[in-house]
């Protein structure tokens, strides 16, 4: 594909350039012989690493363009061309690439920073609570991407073949770092005891890092329950609670800057490589959708050809026509564009889908349909639709008490899609658990191109070193169309 291994350089110069800008500049190269080294160091390394990762060649144009919530363009000449990874064609280095860097600059730093905070005299208690939910998450992104991975022995010098876990032991742990975080705050704790100056989140706001805690939580518990309903009751009683993200400032979401070193590396692709223009063209599973609603954030996601009337999209692997086919929009791709990773109109979102299907409290519809209209609101806004016109939009949007259960649970599940269509790996996540195979929202097909076999459902393993050489690795090539434990 004739832009994979730019946009691997690409990313390798701006992950380098970021994260030696001020307040990165202290870094921990060695983080299993650390004896001395700030919590917050590592803490910071691995959220520059973390949020590179996510918004690179690496994981979010796999994910986006095989889970078709973007398009190549096919063979456009200024699109991303084919065959690619919407034919399936994932680089060995963008599986090896995200592995090593959840396990190694991420992964290890954060765990690293865990042990440290906890040893210090007085244990520095908030930071390593706010490191363990960045570790849920983190934990959470890869078996999602991979399947069974190493969990309860990973991290640990002392074996040098961790197991692979089962995905389902591995999303329990994600639920006990999250728990064993929540009862580790301390808001009346020092201020020291946190990270703050070095927390591109919440800069040390302890109340935003419990919400975070307990809305990855939920994610978690959705992703679990149709594999294991014993959750529902779990999920009713979360939600009964409350306490998760509550407003748009509780946004989980690190703001790149348009300075050199520190751009967005999606508009680093297109600047570099393209004379700035988007090589990604709108899906037609998110352009019909939205045209179908009349969606006041289609010029704020898409940018229309000159002289066009209609936003059109492109279906997945067929050419983009420059007359006619929408692109990326330039705005949503600019040098300063936040990396989303858990924001409020998904706490929306997922919560109309507890109440539509009534996991662990009453069916609700009525509720559910004032939770999703919100979240559409919210998502309007948040994507620059000004507030008059996303409340007139919500308010137009379907009564879910008109539709049947399954009806109102599936359109829910759209609409969280497109909110997170230019997410890559939250949007391929989310379409996965959306459904049974068949019944999953979108109901995609395959992409023009792409080999007969099935959709696409997981990264393959990478033949890394760290893999190769382990004996309790999985033996057998897992192929990308086979479903995980989650996925029905």
């Amino acid at each position: 594909m004739k832009n994979k291994f730019i946009y691997h350089t690409l990313l390798l110069v701006l992950g380098l350039a970021f994260s030696s800008c001020e307040n990165f500049l202290d870094v921990n190269t060695n983080p299993n012989a650390a004896t001395t080294v700030d919590p917050k160091l590592l803490f910071s390394n691995a959220t520059v690493n973390w949020i590179n990762s996510r918004s690179g060649g690496d994981l979010y144009i796999p994910t986006a363009l095989a889970g078709q919530s973007i398009a190549s363009g096919g063979n456009n000449p200024t699109g991303w061309g084919i065959p690619s990874e919407e034919q399936y064609q994932i680089s060995p280095f963008s599986t090896g690439n995200t592995w090593r860097a959840n396990y190694t600059s991420v992964g290890s730093n954060l765990t690293e920073a865990i042990r440290l905070a906890e040893s210090a005299v007085p244990a520095r208690v908030n930071a390593a609570a706010q490191s363990k939910v960045m570790l849920a998450m983190v934990v959470y992104e890869t078996t999602t991407l991979y399947g069974d991975i190493p969990f309860s022995e990973a991290w640990n010098v002392e074996i040098a073949a961790p197991k692979f876990d089962p995905q389902p032991q591995v999303l329990e742990g994600v639920l006990s770092l999250l728990d064993e975080a929540l009862a580790q705050f301390d808001l009346a704790a020092a201020p020291a005891l946190k990270i703050s100056d070095y927390d591109l989140f919440y800069k040390g706001d302890l109340t935003k890092w419990q919400r975070l805690a307990k809305s990855v939580k939920l994610r978690t518990l959705l992703t679990m329950v149709d594999k294991d309903p014993s959750k529902a009751a779990v999920i009713g009683q979360l939600v009964t609670e409350g306490g998760m993200i509550s407003s748009a400032a509780d946004n989980f979401l690190v703001n790149y800057e348009a300075t050199a070193g520190k751009r967005n590396p999606k508009f680093g692709l297109s600047d570099q490589y393209n004379a700035g223009t988007p090589f990604f063209f709108g899906s037609k599973y998110v352009v019909d959708f939205m045209n179908s609603i009349k969606d006041p954030r289609l010029p704020k996601f898409f940018d229309k050809p000159a002289g066009a009337a209609n936003y059109v999209g492109v279906q997945p692997g067929e050419d983009g026509d420059d007359d006619v086919n929408v692109r990326i929009a330039k705005s949503l791709h600019r040098a300063d564009a936040p990396d989303v990773i858990f924001s409020y109109q998904e706490q929306l979102f997922y919560e109309a889908e507890v109440n539509a299907r009534g996991l662990g409290i009453p069916v609700n519809l009525a509720a559910a349909t004032t939770l999703y209209r919100k979240a559409a609101e919210e998502s309007s806004k948040f994507f620059g639709v000004d507030a008059a016109t996303a409340a007139t939009f919500a308010a137009s949007l379907t009564d879910l008490t008109t539709l049947s259960n399954r009806e109102a649970v599936k359109l829910i599940h759209y609409h969280n899609w497109v909110d997170k269509m230019d997410r890559g790996v939250d949007a391929f996540t989310q379409w996965r658990r959306s459904g049974p195979e068949g019944d999953e929202v979108p109901n995609l097909t395959l992409p023009v191109g792409a080999p007969a076999g099935g959709l696409f459902r997981r990264f393959e393993y990478p033949a890394t070193n760290e893999i190769a050489s382990n004996p309790n690795a999985p033996q057998e090539l897992i192929p990308y169309n086979s479903k995980m434990w989650f996925d029905l």
